[in-house]
């Protein structure tokens, strides 16, 4: 038996950005589909300061084997100069079961995560351009989504701000502006990009002006509020890769229904604008929100698709178990 192993490296050598966006369209129409997707997922506090540990799986019939991702996630880690999140994804034959590749989990991450972020983007923010893009946070997944918006969407400026930004802390792109706070970001920007764990709001709604688009993927658990609840007050529109997920799971969707500002379904599935069954955004000054609480068939689709290109093209380190 033998396993096909992917580094950081190999995985983007075989995916383009126009690759994992299209990826996470797909991942997006499967989920509320829910006929061709067998998921399940589990995470645990650990000892290290909020650390957690937790495993991901999922299949899609007839496309992909059982794609297995574990690993950890420790905030602390930005202090050291590390990544948050170490993972690895494990993808097994769809028929025998056997493993047949090992992938960088926390390169899948970072590029689901955030192309699961421009999908939105793509779908829901006005189409007119240039976009003035502001992302909070400044690490890892923040770098992914800049470097795929301006990959795919006309984004003419970019504003980030994080708090090592604000101490004098190097910039993950030489010709992003660090803003001068949150509210000055949120109030010159036209899609907004939360990359970040917080447990308390770093956007708030007297921020946003007319006709902005706001994307969170840090907000994925009960604890975690990236958006105040004036936010919810000032939406228009409000979408999320799966309302039932982000129903039980998402703190400011949470936060908002039990205080009766958002009704449950009005947690709209953002697979239906993909699909063309909901027009989406209908006027350019409307104040849209959208929650990627992240799914493990993300994880599969991209998994697999990197891992059948790399059999293809020769990628890789084969390696004997």
């Amino acid at each position: 038996m033998s396993v096909l192993v992917l580094s950081d490296a190999q995985i983007r050598a075989v995916l383009t950005a126009a690759d994992v966006v299209a990826a996470q369209d797909h991942a997006f129409l499967l989920a509320a589909g829910q006929d061709r997707v067998r998921s399940a997922h589990t995470h645990h506090a650990t000892y290290a300061p909020d650390g957690m540990a937790f495993v991901h799986s999922a299949v899609v019939g007839g496309e992909t084997g059982v794609a297995v991702k574990s690993g950890t996630q420790q905030p602390g880690n930005a202090e050291l100069g590390l990544p948050a999140v170490h993972a690895t994804v494990t993808l097994h034959d769809p028929d025998t079961g056997e493993p047949v590749a090992l992938l960088n989990g926390a390169t899948i991450t970072a590029l689901r995560t955030a192309g699961g972020l421009v999908s939105a983007a793509r779908a829901l923010a006005p189409a007119a351009g240039p976009h003035t893009l502001g992302v909070l946070g400044a690490g890892v997944q923040a770098a992914e989504v800049v470097r795929l918006m301006r990959a795919l969407l006309p984004v003419g400026r970019v504003l980030m701000w994080s708090p090592r930004l604000a101490a004098g802390a190097r910039r993950p792109f030489a010709d992003a502006e660090v803003a001068a706070s949150p509210r000055d970001l949120c109030e010159r920007s036209t899609v907004i990009a939360t990359c970040t764990l917080s447990r308390v709001p770093v956007v708030e709604g007297a921020w946003l002006r007319p006709g902005t688009t706001v994307l969170t993927m840090g907000s994925y658990a009960p604890d975690r509020r990236e958006l105040d609840l004036a936010c919810a007050e000032r939406a228009d529109l409000t979408y999320a890769d799966l309302p039932e997920q982000a129903l039980r799971g998402n703190g400011p969707i949470m936060e908002a229904v039990a205080s009766g500002v958002l009704a449950p379904e009005a947690v709209r599935p953002l697979a239906d604008v993909l699909s063309g069954a909901d027009p989406g955004r209908t006027r350019g000054d409307q104040v849209v929100l959208f929650h990627g609480n992240g799914l493990g068939v993300q994880d599969a689709v991209l998994a697999w698709r990197a891992y059948e290109r790399a059999r293809r093209s020769g990628t890789g380190v084969e390696v004997a178990l």
